[in-house]
């Protein structure tokens, strides 16, 4: 007789994040982890033990899902959950878990240094980096890496850290049986730096996602693992006190170097400004030029984010200054790059 496994569960062991307030219902709702969703379009549904997504319709049951996040067949995928004893236990309904804080950014540093040490870059990566305006020397001071695709990889990793890390509480760590894995999908791995070049965080660029490709590496809601935050990337001149911001720690990288240095704060979405006011507060900012993508012409969306900032900016005794550019080029990296090969 085949097993069944909990989809709750399932989703946990692949590093699927959950909107917390829904943990303990009989619809859990989660990210897509297939679609690029934020915003937890994905209903597990405890009664069956399925899963689907209202966003891009995938569908299926704890071993599909665990299949298609791991890249397994669906007989391995079956006997990696039928080996994990946890899973077949009878499950009881799960309280609400208390919100874990990140481990301290030194010791985040410390693990995130040592597992981009561990990994190479990608030639397909390396010629993507080159082509949207890096330099040989500027991907080699980035840190970026190439994250395999496999489990296996990403477990050996994991164990391989913890024989000399403490992975306690480190974004997108986590103890499975009481052993240590790593939950990131693969892709391109960007560090995001604090303005003492620190790695707060780690974002992942998907190899294979059309929308929303930019994913933080993250363990919520798993044993010993942590959330990632929104920490802003810093990157450029830090002795500057007119700074840049813009979406997206890799766009910022691009646009300081092809601007000499200029100081780039980089928040990973229009939103995402809960950790600013540390950040501006740091480097002792008082004027920043807003330079998010040209389709805050045309978005509503992005418009009203933007007077967000400007009222958090003000509070914070800034100067805002909108900067715009030909909008036949989306970021300002685009931009930027376009002009330098035009001189």
């Amino acid at each position: 007789m085949l097993l069944k496994f909990p989809i709750v569960q399932t989703a946990k062991k692949c590093g699927i994040p959950f909107d917390q307030r829904t943990l303990g219902r009989a619809v859990v709702e989660a990210q897509c982890p297939f679609c690029g969703d934020q915003r937890h379009h994905l209903f597990l549904y405890t009664s069956d033990d399925h899963f689907h997504c209202y966003r891009c319709r995938a569908h299926g049951n704890a071993v599909s899902l665990y299949a298609r996040c791991n890249e397994l067949s669906y007989a391995n995928a079956y006997h990696e959950l039928a080996d994990d004893k946890i899973l077949r236990l009878p499950q009881k309904r799960e309280p609400r878990p208390q919100a874990v804080e990140p481990a301290p950014i030194e010791r985040r540093h410390a693990v995130y240094t040592a597992l981009l040490d561990s990994l190479a870059l990608s030639q397909e990566h390396r010629e993507n980096l080159l082509e949207r305006g890096l330099n040989s020397e500027a991907i080699e001071a980035g840190g970026y890496r190439s994250l395999p695709y496999g489990k296996e990889v990403r477990d050996a990793l994991a164990a391989s850290l913890s024989q000399d890390c403490n992975l306690m509480h480190v974004p997108g760590f986590y103890t499975a049986n009481g052993i240590w894995q790593f939950t990131a999908w693969s892709g391109l791995l960007i560090p995001v730096r604090d303005h003492l070049g620190r790695i707060q965080g780690i974002q992942v660029r998907l190899d294979r996602a059309e929308k929303r490709k930019y994913r933080w590496v993250s363990s919520a809601d798993l044993p010993n693992g942590a959330p990632a935050r929104g920490w802003v990337h810093v990157t450029g001149d830090t002795g500057r006190r007119t700074a840049c911001i813009t979406e997206g720690a890799l766009k910022g990288d691009i646009s300081s170097l092809l601007t000499g240095g200029t100081l780039f704060l980089c928040v990973a979405g229009v939103d995402s400004t809960a950790l600013l006011p540390e950040t501006l507060k740091a480097l002792k900012i008082r004027k920043v030029y807003e330079t998010f993508d040209m389709d805050k012409l045309t978005n509503p969306h992005v418009r009203d984010a933007l007077k967000r900032l400007q009222k958090l900016l003000a509070a914070n005794g800034v100067q805002y200054r909108p900067y715009h550019w030909n909008p036949e080029y989306k970021g300002v990296d685009d931009y930027l790059w376009a002009r330098s090969r035009a001189i």
